[in-house]
């Protein structure tokens, strides 16, 4: 089954609707079993806010013209059954909450739910309690996917900040790896940011061991205290004017912005 989605899902935070209400698309092909688990569901957290589709193909028409906060899909449906719908949906929005809720439970149907990237797979069973379990999963799914893609619009936004900067800023964690590099660093060292993130500062700047940045750099990190100092730097052939700064917790800064060839790094 081939489809083109038109829309692309908008961030939770930025689709224009109020942040208690969490927007469910369930795709069922059964429509009174449908609308049962909607009342249910609502009745259970009155954050959500249920869409009823009848069918993969259906689901995904809904998914190109509105935004979702996370899918609930029945296994066994005629055309395209829960796994090839959940691929679709995959294609287009690799981490929106898909909720597999079927009659059918196999393991070869689990198995194959989790290699296509299902959020939770859950088996349908008898009595009321099922939707219970069902909202606390989805509504967990939800504000997993929320704050995750919180942290991720922050990070976009840093890191747009660090690239218009005219400094070279880098940041390395407690081990002394590249957790963050910014173009202008790129730029400077003439190393790619793919290149260095995860790399150990001290094996990538190796003639800065036993030299002036060592110690400066080093010192700062015990006494979470601020320094400047203007140093030359061999492997990289320039002056550097260098202020030093204590971070957060466990992390300190190195940054050189008076200089001609600016470079600054910040330790986690």
């Amino acid at each position: 089954m081939q489809r083109t989605l038109r829309g692309e899902q908008k961030p939770p935070a930025e689709a224009g609707r109020p942040s208690e209400t969490f927007r469910i698309l369930h795709v069922d092909d059964e429509p009174d079993l449908s609308e049962m688990v909607g009342i249910f569901l609502e009745r259970a957290d009155d954050r959500f806010e249920i869409v009823q589709a009848n069918s993969a193909s259906n689901g995904l028409d809904h998914l190109s013209e509105q935004t979702f906060d996370c899918v609930i899909s029945d296994y066994d449906m005629p055309g395209c059954n829960g796994i090839e719908f959940l691929e679709e949906v995959r294609d287009e929005f690799p981490d929106l909450p898909f909720i597999l809720f079927t009659g059918k439970g196999t393991e070869e149907i689990a198995s194959d739910a989790i290699s296509a990237g299902v959020t939770e797979y859950l088996q349908k069973q008898t009595g009321t309690d099922q939707y219970t379990v069902l909202a606390n999963t989805v509504s967990n799914a939800i504000e997993h996917y929320r704050a995750t893609q919180a942290v991720r619009q922050r990070e976009q936004r840093l890191q747009t900040v660090l690239d218009c900067v005219t400094d070279a800023i880098v940041e390395v964690d407690s081990d002394w790896r590249f957790t963050l590099v910014n173009q202008q660093a790129e730029e400077l060292y003439e190393m790619d940011e793919e290149y260095l993130l995860g790399r150990d500062f001290w094996e990538v700047f190796s003639e800065a061991l036993d030299t002036r940045f060592e110690e400066k750099y080093r010192q700062v990190m015990e006494t979470r205290e601020s320094t400047s100092f203007i140093e030359y730097f061999s492997q990289l052939d320039g002056w550097f004017d260098i202020d030093v700064y204590p971070k957060n917790e466990g992390e300190s800064g190195f940054t050189s912005p008076k200089s001609p060839n600016n470079a600054s790094a910040s330790r986690k």
